[in-house]
């Protein structure tokens, strides 16, 4: 088996792969994980998904903010798929590869899944892949020999020579009467040495491809996530100079409207996306016309805020942001409404469509999104205590409580979700006249934070009514 290019694989996996980045794209990450697992299930070897899936996973990871108790628990589950999956190394490298993605899920830099998927990728001679896995865990765990020598065998196959003669000259100083590390840097250099040669016959290598220094920072800028409105403009400049070189390529186009975007020109944005439109592909692009979305609804927020700022606390423009609001909440609602159209079983986006549907009264359609979003173990927990709230709403308490109990369920540790969660059944317990209940549960609270809402009068009064 070799790697494949996303170009390379059936259209109904490239469409399965765009709908993933355009999730990223979104920050819906949990949708991403769930189709690029989906994608390498039956193509292994296509790094492109691989790495938007490692994105996703990290971006999913950072998100949850859990407690230090909650990672350990992450880090024991991953640690078991990784348990289950060492055997099939060598039986069903695909399969092993598998388990290490669903560690990594659970914790993406757990470097047991890491090395499991590296290597199920070697048995499949996917060595692109192998690389790409232990290089993250080789920056972190320098001193581990066995991984390194695996890392400068898998630099080598790919022609990562330069790397892996460093990597080489390092295990010689920790082995330096090794026999076989003696040989792996004499097989570094070697295919260091012919690599040269061929760079050599053609009269260059990566740094003399380039014209000047300011080209490589150039693509080096490129490589890196923005992070301040000034990067904005740097990197929205560079991408103005390359689609001059290439005015055909729409996917700079679409890179160079969300740099404009990130750094609040919706002018420019909107001049660029009316330009992009203007190619051939263009009108049938799904994806500008979601950009085109998020600039009528961040320029609407945007000028909501400056109307906050202008009016300082007075009332002068309070006709105009209550306007502005409606505006606001109504777009919102219709432009989810049409990406949940267009992507159906993206249950991120009926998580957030169901939401907006709530906070606008539609209480029964936010249900329906709700029940469905619940078919994603990742989104579940949140379904739940969304759908809670909605049959709150409608006086279903018992209904309620059941969605709210199931949340609590999967909540281990007594974080402030938890908390919240557990307060809204006992008001639901209160609703249905089922007073002991719904003490224990504020009980459950005070034990563990006094100052939460009013739980402090809430316990006390039981005690006082008691006597």
């Amino acid at each position: 088996m070799s790697e494949v290019s996303v170009k390379d694989i059936d259209s109904r996996a490239r469409k399965q792969f765009e709908n993933a980045r355009v999730a990223v794209e979104r920050g819906n990450f949990e949708y991403a994980v769930e189709i690029c697992s989906s994608i390498l299930r039956e193509i292994p070897g296509c790094l492109e998904v691989r790495i938007l899936l490692r994105q996703a996973q990290q971006s999913v990871f950072t998100k949850r903010g859990r407690g230090i108790f909650e990672k350990l628990g992450l880090f024991l589950v991953a640690h078991g798929f990784v348990f289950y999956g060492k055997p099939y190394v060598k039986k069903n490298p695909s399969l092993a590869m598998v388990y290490g993605e669903r560690a990594l899920a659970r914790n993406p830099l757990h470097p047991g899944a890491l090395s499991l998927v590296a290597a199920g990728a070697q048995a499949l001679d996917l060595f692109e892949t192998e690389v790409f896995c232990l290089r993250n865990i080789c920056d972190s765990e320098t001193k581990d020999v066995a991984l390194m020598q695996r890392f400068c065998e898998a630099l080598i196959k790919v022609g990562e020579t330069n790397q892996a003669v460093a990597i080489a000259e390092r295990l010689k100083q920790f082995k330096p009467d090794s026999s076989f590390i003696q040989e792996l840097v004499k097989s570094a250099s070697v295919a260091h040495s012919i690599n040269k040669g061929k760079w050599a016959e053609g009269e260059q290598d990566f740094r003399s491809k380039l014209k000047d220094e300011s080209v490589a920072d150039r693509l080096e800028r490129e490589g890196r996530i923005v992070q301040d409105s000034k990067g904005a403009k740097a990197k929205a400049q560079d991408l103005v100079d390359a689609i001059y070189r290439d005015p055909q390529n729409l996917d700079l186009y679409k890179r160079l409207v969300k740099t404009y975007l990130f750094a609040d020109d919706y002018r420019e944005a909107l001049a660029w996306l009316d330009k992009s439109a203007l190619l051939p592909q263009g009108n049938s692009d799904v994806g500008l016309k979601q950009l085109r979305s998020e600039i009528m609804i961040k320029a609407t927020e945007l000028e909501l805020k400056n109307l906050h700022d202008a009016a300082n606390g007075e009332k002068v423009s309070d006709s105009r942001i209550q306007k502005l609001e409606q505006e606001l909440s109504a777009l919102k609602l219709e432009e989810s409404r049409k990406m949940v159209e267009q992507f159906p079983n993206d249950y991120g986006q009926r998580l957030s469509f169901g939401e907006l549907l709530l906070s606008a009264g539609q209480v029964d359609d936010a249900i329906k999104e709700f029940q469905i979003a619940q078919r994603s173990t990742s989104l579940r927990q949140r379904a739940c205590v969304l759908l809670g709230r909605s049959f709150s709403k409608k006086r279903l308490y018992d209904l309620a409580l059941e969605q709210f109990d199931k949340a609590i369920a999967d909540a281990p540790g007594m974080d402030d979700f938890k908390k919240d969660v557990l307060y809204a059944s006992a008001e639901c317990c209160e609703a249905l006249g089922r007073k002991e209940e719904a003490i224990r549960r504020y009980k459950q609270i005070y034990a563990n934070d006094i100052s939460f809402r009013d739980v402090s009068s809430k316990v006390d009064g039981f005690y006082t009514d008691k006597s």
